[in-house]
């Protein structure tokens, strides 16, 4: 056990885990906290730190314990301790409901994969058909004996066969060129036709979805997440344009405002907090990644690791306390 005989507990708001409102703090992380201690008959106090601190405050044994919704990982075990996790999650991605694309982003879903590949198809289909053309009406005064400009009038020819534009200023002369252009006109059209119809889609697609539907959306996007956090590195990683603010409430302001094109951080924090502002202002976008476990961290080799874990095994195996693990989650994040 810690030497001092009032604890120093570490929190920093991460709602719902830790909610700090009106000069007030709850949570499902503090109601946790809070039954593990009645039952162990400590004595503490709350000392309100920004996340990114509240890993060198344990390294240095100023606080005994900290409670912020703090993901176990493998670099974090290596400076600190851990006890077992008590809660499954996740990151997730939130966004403004009435959030309208920039140009960059509807040029993006304008110019997909499929219709890349659409436009590729096109370009060498115009290009074969046009070295057809050229080669069979060459000197039949259709089309200029001479490469160039000739392959031009035949990539011309082609064009207009396909698109039904037919402007006459140039047409095949022999019965093999002629032929070709009748495979233009059954091949292009529907080729064309098709291209048309995968633009449309988009468009009216895109009408009715953000254009931040799954991590792979979120490259080149300006998006908000707390300092320190392990959404910071995700965010990296999907090539995003991170912006770290010190709370998780900075950068939801940061969102709310437009500075912002997203918020990527815990899920059960989004989701609360969206819950929480009763409004449609904001929404979870794409599914929720990175599955990760939270837990109470402690300074390396504390003594109040062990007993901390046998009473958070008991509430999580007890059904017949007045207070128990179950009844806590029931509060916090209801029967689902």
């Amino acid at each position: 056990m810690p030497s001092t005989d009032t604890l120093i507990v570490a929190i920093s708001a991460i709602p719902p885990m830790v909610v700090t409102e009106d000069g007030k703090i709850s949570g499902f992380e503090i109601d946790l906290w809070e039954a593990i201690a009645g039952r162990l008959d400590l004595s503490y106090r709350y000392v309100e730190l920004p996340f990114d601190v509240i890993f060198d405050s344990l390294q240095t044994d100023f606080t005994d314990i900290a409670l912020a919704g703090i993901t176990i990982n493998a670099t974090r075990e290596t400076i600190i301790d851990f006890s077992h996790p008590f809660l499954e999650s996740g990151l997730g991605i939130m966004v403004r409901a009435d959030y309208s694309a920039g140009l960059s982003d509807k040029l993006k879903d304008s110019f997909s994969p499929g219709i890349r590949r659409g436009l590729l198809y096109l370009v060498l289909f115009i290009i074969l058909c046009g070295h057809i053309m050229w080669w069979s009406e060459k000197g039949k005064d259709a089309i200029n004996d001479h490469y160039f400009p000739g392959i031009f009038e035949a990539f011309w020819l082609v064009t207009t066969t396909m698109t039904t534009v037919g402007y006459g200023d140039i047409a095949p002369r022999q019965w093999f060129g002629r032929i070709a252009a009748f495979l233009v006109m059954m091949t292009g059209i529907g080729l064309f036709g098709w291209l048309i119809g995968e633009f449309s889609a988009v468009t009216t697609v895109s009408k009715f979805h953000h254009s931040i539907e799954s991590t792979a959306d979120l490259r080149g996007k300006k998006v908000a997440t707390v300092k320190a956090t392990t959404s910071v590195s995700a965010l990296e990683k999907f090539g995003a344009k991170v912006t770290e603010t010190v709370d998780f409430q900075s950068a939801c302001d940061l969102l709310s405002a437009g500075s912002v094109q997203a918020v990527v951080y815990d899920s059960p924090a989004l989701r609360y907090y969206i819950k929480a502002s009763n409004s449609d202002t904001f929404t979870m976008s794409g599914e929720d990644f990175n599955q990760q476990y939270y837990g109470f961290a402690f300074p390396q080799g504390s003594s109040l690791r062990e007993v901390v874990n046998r009473e958070l095994l008991t509430l999580r195996e007890s059904q017949q306390q007045i207070v128990d693990y179950n009844s806590i989650s029931l509060r916090w994040f209801g029967s689902d």
